[in-house]
């Protein structure tokens, strides 16, 4: 790592700051070339003399000032690099930033790839492997879940666990080792049966992490909302108020949407895929039939059923909840047009109905907006009344991995104990079990490995 690299840590775009990075040996020559205070070039001794200090100044391409900025110079190993580290506070124009990236590229610098500036962090024992992948996490999280979860592996919870596996793994190990040292000697060990138990401990808790870790992800994943009913019951009308623009037509003829409309839309930070689908009915049309069964293949495999009924119609409730069983359970039925609802119209029945079948009954308008507000309060509801992070690690695609491998290598451990080999065999799977636990905070070498890990980062970070 002896090439000093550089790179834009802010995000593209116009800002009040734009923040340029510097990072290695030449960190110093460069900010000397370009910067001046009080038309005098900063110098070697005033720069190690102001470390962690914010420093007014002016940025020069050419003698010529392009900027006034804050400059920052953090010596090592005490960066986040651990290696020299500069940061030059610019103002946020994307041209002025691009020219003044070039300028320090000009004067010896290399661009940056992607992560680079972590994966030294990383190389230089700044911070270990889950701590990285746990910051890009973190710059990358799409919901407030998956923020709170991304936090906690930045404070070490991957690291703490890793710690207890091994831990475990070791004291499993000495005791197994101990009795293959000393099986001549008058001592007393630890009985099959508690050792098993202990084993099955870990291996359980393995397990725990791998099944915890999935159903985070798939938390995490977009959660699918979908607008299921009869032609004409406003699913359009509903779908182009939540987006707030008109993204399905709207028409009073029957079959005007033929085929399922989807859209991402964020609420208060949860990710959602909003599906607009085809009206339910018989119909000759072999176009409009193939969008009707794939509108049926998107609410089966919703998180949300949101399933729209027109008020302003004589629909017998009791038909209507028989025709739907297969779809209807776990849905939240809207009765849509309120402002203008038939006369005949028994809200109570409908209420008690979707008790029995166990659903939710709501009242809206398009029109209106009348019950928007609560519809929205009960599908926030709906997609976080499971997503606590608290008892929920989520391991990535690396970490996971080797946790599985864990967890094969103490089944089998456990396996080969219940027959009766001895403790040399078995110890085998423990020590395999112990590399893997050190793969999961970077006691890595492999270049490769490295490179995809910090190639899923933003350059400049």
């Amino acid at each position: 790592m002896t090439t000093t690299i550089a790179a834009l840590s802010t995000a593209n775009g116009p800002g009040a700051i734009g923040i340029l990075r510097v990072s290695g040996q030449d960190t110093i020559q460069i900010a000397k070339k370009i910067l001046k205070k009080n038309n005098t070039p900063l110098t070697d001794e005033y720069i190690l003399n102001h470390p962690r200090t914010a420093i007014t100044c002016d940025f020069y391409e050419n003698q010529i000032p392009i900027d006034q900025i804050v400059f920052l110079f953090f010596p090592g190993p005490n960066s986040y690099t651990g290696e020299d580290l500069a940061e030059f506070h610019l103002h946020g124009n994307p041209i002025l930033l691009k020219k003044a990236l070039s300028v320090l590229f000009t004067n010896g610098a290399k661009p940056a790839d992607r992560g680079e500036f972590t994966k030294r962090a990383y190389l230089n024992g700044k911070i270990n492997l889950s701590s990285a992948e746990a910051i890009s996490r973190l710059i990358e999280s799409r919901s407030r879940y998956e923020l709170e979860l991304a936090q906690k592996n930045v404070f070490g919870e991957i690291s703490k666990l890793s710690s207890k596996l091994r831990s475990d793994l070791i004291s499993l190990k000495a005791e197994c080792e101990a009795e293959i040292d000393f099986s001549t000697e008058d001592l007393t060990f630890e009985s099959i049966e508690e050792r098993k138990i202990r084993m099955i401990q870990v291996h359980q808790l393995c397990s725990k992490l791998i099944l915890d870790s999935k159903k985070a992800e798939n938390l995490i994943l977009q959660s699918t909302v979908v607008l299921f009913g009869e032609p004409n019951t406003g699913k359009s009308s509903l779908m182009n108020l939540l987006i707030g623009k008109d993204r399905s037509i709207i028409s009073d003829i029957p079959g005007t949407t033929r085929d399922y409309i989807a859209e991402e839309i964020s609420l208060d930070g949860i990710p959602i895929r909003l599906v607009d689908t085809a009206g339910i009915r018989e119909t000759s049309d072999q176009i409009e039939q193939m969008g009707i069964e794939r509108s049926k293949r998107e609410v089966d495999s919703a998180n949300v059923k949101l399933i729209l009924v027109d008020s302003t119609k004589d629909t017998e409730a009791k038909l209507f909840f028989d025709t739907h069983r297969k779809r209807i359970q776990n849905s939240i039925i809207l009765a849509n047009k309120i402002d203008n609802k038939n006369l005949k119209w028994n809200s109570s029945e409908w209420n008690l109905l979707a008790r029995d079948f166990k659903c939710q009954y709501m009242e809206i308008s398009c029109k209106t907006k009348s019950g928007i507000p609560e519809l929205l309060n009960q599908l926030k509801e709906k997609l976080t009344d499971t997503k606590t992070s608290d008892d929920i690690v989520l391991l990535e695609e690396r970490q996971l991995y080797h946790i599985q491998k864990i967890e094969s290598n103490l089944n089998e451990a456990i396996n080969l104990l219940e027959t009766g080999a001895p403790a040399e065999i078995y110890i085998q799977e423990i020590n395999y079990a112990l590399k893997e636990v050190g793969e999961i905070n970077g006691q890595v070498d492999n270049e490769e490995i490295l490179g995809r890990i910090f190639s899923k980062f933003c350059v400049g970070k």
